[in-house]
């Protein structure tokens, strides 16, 4: 399996993690201060737990990763996580989205486009 493969399924992995702990998160309402009750109400949360879950392999992808690419290579695909969350915040959570943060998308995209073909 290719670097590239490997870098993109894990920050896959990272950017639904990310979507589900929101999933989760709006169906538990804002908290407003930390208690043992909220804490539970989080970690019992199967949203959360699924977005944990998601991390974990994401985890196990971004170490594959590292093994293999130097660190300076990988760690700015870490940037289209961003890219991902903005374009699922659109779709999934109706979103606002303004010029300026899809301006800000590009440039992520275009970066990590120079970075690969460098």
């Amino acid at each position: 399996m290719s670097i590239i493969l490997i870098i993109l399924i894990g920050i896959l992995f990272a950017s639904s993690g990310q979507i589900l702990w929101k999933i989760g998160m709006t169906g538990t309402g804002a908290i407003t201060s930390l208690s043992l009750s909220s804490a539970l109400l989080m970690a019992f949360n199967p949203w959360v737990i699924g977005g944990l879950i998601c991390y974990g392999l994401s985890t196990i992808f971004w170490l594959i990763a590292l093994s293999r690419a130097d660190l300076s290579y990988v760690y700015p695909f870490i940037a289209l996580t961003f890219v991902l969350i903005f374009i699922a915040s659109f779709f999934l959570f109706h979103e606002n989205i303004s010029a300026q943060r899809v301006i800000g998308a590009a440039i992520i995209v275009f970066g990590i486009i120079v970075l690969v073909k460098g």
